[in-house]
C-alpha cells in the first residue's frame, strides 16, 4: 500500500467497530503540489483513511478468513475542515448494517473534536475467483495479515484491546 493513511490503531473491536489515527507529515510528496503555499492532506486521502480503516476491522472481524474487501459505494460524503501538516486525523468506523452480504459502515475523520470528514461506506468480503487449488486467496489472506501485525501489532487482534503500537 502506498499511501498508507494510518499511522495506529487505538482501539479495536474487530468486526465492529475501529479508531486510529494519521497525522499528517510536512514532507509528504503530494503536498507539493496540493496547494504548496497552503498544503492540507486532499479530500480523497481523507476519504482513504475511513476506507482503510474501515477494510482492517472488517479483516479482523472473521480472523482474516475473507483478506479482499471491496468498496462498493460511497454514500453522504462531507468535508468539514482542512488537515494540514503536523495535524492528527482520528478517525472511527464502525459497522452500523450487514445485509445480503454487503457491510455498511458509518465514518468519521475528525481534528480537535470537530468533523473532517464524513461518509458511509458500503464494503463487501470477496475471494479472488481464482481456483481454489491455485492458492490466490490464502496467499492473500497471508499477506494482509503479516501486513496488519507488521503495521499495528499483534495485541490488536485480542478482545477490544486499547492499543498504540510504534510504527
Amino acid at each position: 500500500m502506498k499511501y498508507r493513511q494510518l499511522d495506529r490503531i487505538l482501539t479495536l473491536d474487530p468486526g465492529k467497530r475501529i479508531v486510529a489515527e494519521r497525522t499528517l507529515r510536512g514532507d509528504e510528496e503530494y503536498l507539493k503540489d496540493h496547494f504548496p503555499r497552503f498544503p492540507v492532506m486532499p479530500g480523497v486521502m481523507m476519504l482513504e483513511a475511513l476506507h482503510q480503516a474501515a477494510v482492517w476491522m472488517i479483516r479482523t472481524g472473521d480472523d482474516f478468513g475473507r483478506a479482499i474487501v471491496l468498496l462498493r459505494e460511497v454514500r453522504n460524503v462531507k468535508f468539514g475542515d482542512f488537515l494540514a501538516p503536523d495535524q492528527t486525523l482520528r478517525v472511527t468506523a464502525e459497522v452500523i448494517k450487514e445485509s445480503d452480504g454487503l457491510i455498511t459502515v458509518k465514518a468519521t475523520g475528525e481534528k480537535n473534536g470537530r468533523n473532517t470528514v464524513t461518509a458511509r461506506l458500503i464494503l463487501e468480503r470477496s475471494g479472488s475467483n481464482e481456483p481454489a487449488e491455485i492458492g490466490t486467496d490464502d496467499d492473500v489472506r497471508v499477506r494482509v495479515r503479516k501486513q496488519f501485525h507488521r503495521l499495528y501489532g499483534t495485541e490488536l487482534l485480542d478482545d477490544s484491546v486499547e492499543n498504540t503500537p510504534t510504527t
